[in-house]
């Protein structure tokens, strides 16, 4: 979604029914260096409200840094770190999709983050593989660092967008750790196949479909009201 959740972009989506929007992705290293650009990527309207701003890097005082920073100056109402980018540019730099393969390493971010900051912090991420256990491990780790809402977008990184999102992933961590917010993510393009794909979670995520029309949010909205009560 980069260049694509502007403040534009987000209202749109609000006014529509998304009940929370993303910014886009920042380099912690430049919200530190106080670049202007990641500045501008930051703000927001009260109207975008309920908003996350989303950051990404490899070391964890950098991160803890720029998560102060964000709370003092921007007051968003939780701070996302990403883990699922997929891209080589990501991988090459050693953050996105590339941190799932050391949950240690993971775990010592979401940690650093959550103590440097009173905003509730979330993860979004990929499948380390297709190996269910290797999800569950990931999440026990960052679940114990201090992260209260992980959505999964069930591609592996290698995936890209190519075939079809693998939702069972989800569903056994919402099983496993039934106090963690989970969220799915991956393939949402209408209601029907939102309740067919929502089971036990908490919520979902929506990314292409919502770039293509913003007014998918109306659909889901319906579906959400739908939904047996559990």
């Amino acid at each position: 979604m980069h260049q694509t959740t502007t403040s534009t972009f987000r209202l749109k989506c609000r006014k529509v029914g998304a009940d929370v929007v993303y910014s886009e992705m920042v380099a912690a290293e430049a919200i530190i260096r106080r670049v202007p650009q990641a500045f501008e990527m930051m703000k927001f309207k009260e109207a975008e409200r309920p908003i996350l701003i989303q950051i990404f890097g490899v070391n964890p005082k950098s991160m803890a840094q720029a998560a102060k920073i964000i709370e003092k100056e921007f007051r968003p109402d939780g701070i996302d770190i990403n883990f699922g980018c997929p891209v080589q540019k990501a991988a090459k730099q050693g953050f996105g999709a590339i941190q799932l393969a050391d949950p240690e390493a993971a775990a010592k971010i979401v940690r650093a983050v959550a103590r440097a900051t009173n905003l509730p912090v979330s993860v979004k991420m990929r499948l380390p593989s297709k190996n269910v256990a290797d999800t569950l491990k990931f999440v026990e780790k960052i679940a114990a660092a201090g992260v209260k809402v992980v959505a999964i977008h069930g591609r592996t990184p290698t995936q890209k967008f190519r075939g079809q999102a693998d939702w069972a992933h989800a569903y056994a961590v919402k099983k496993k750790f039934p106090d963690l917010i989970v969220l799915g993510n991956g393939d949402i393009s209408s209601k029907q196949n939102l309740k067919s794909k929502v089971q036990n979670l908490d919520g979902v995520l929506v990314g292409r479909a919502a770039k293509r029309e913003p007014a998918i949010f109306r659909e889901l909205v319906q579906a959400k009201k739908q939904r047996p009560a559990t």
